[in-house]
C-alpha cells in the first residue's frame, strides 16, 4: 500500500514537474516571438542607421584626402600603418638590424611602439565609423 502511495506521488510530482517545464518552454516561446518581432520593426530603422553611417564615413574620408599627406611633409620614417607592403618592409628592414648599442635598442623600442600605436589608432578609427572592412 505504501509503495501504490509513493508510486502515485512520484507520478504526481513528474506530472507536475512536466507541467512547470511546458509553462516554461511556453513562456520562453512566447518572449521568442516577441523578441523576434521587435526585432523585424527596428530593421527599417538599423538598417537606415546603417547607411547613414557608411554614407557620413565616405564623405569623412574625402574629406581627409590631401594633395601632400601631412607625414611625408614631415619626413616620418614611420610607415603608413594603412599599407600592408610599408609595414612588411619596415619589419623586414627592422628585424634585419642590429641594435649596436642601448640607445640604439631603447630607440627601436620607442619607434616600435609609435607604429603600435599609429596602427591602434587606425583600428579605433575604424571601429567609431564602423568600417568593417579595416577591422
Amino acid at each position: 500500500m505504501e509503495e501504490e502511495l509513493e508510486q502515485k506521488r512520484l507520478e504526481e510530482e513528474a506530472e507536475r514537474r512536466r507541467i512547470e517545464e511546458e509553462k516554461r518552454r511556453i513562456a520562453e516561446e512566447k518572449r521568442r516571438q516577441e523578441e523576434l518581432l521587435r526585432l523585424g520593426e527596428q530593421l527599417p530603422m538599423v538598417t537606415e542607421r546603417d547607411v547613414a553611417m557608411i554614407d557620413k564615413r565616405k564623405n569623412a574620408k574625402k574629406s581627409r584626402k590631401k594633395d601632400l599627406d601631412d607625414k611625408y611633409l614631415a619626413c616620418d620614417p614611420l610607415p603608413d600603418p594603412e599599407n600592408e607592403k610599408d609595414l612588411t618592409t619596415f619589419i623586414t628592414l627592422w628585424r634585419e638590424q642590429v641594435d649596436g648599442s642601448m640607445e640604439e635598442a631603447v630607440n627601436n623600442c620607442q619607434t616600435a611602439e609609435d607604429v603600435i600605436k599609429a596602427i591602434n589608432l587606425l583600428l579605433a578609427e575604424a571601429m567609431a565609423q564602423y568600417d568593417y572592412n579595416k577591422i
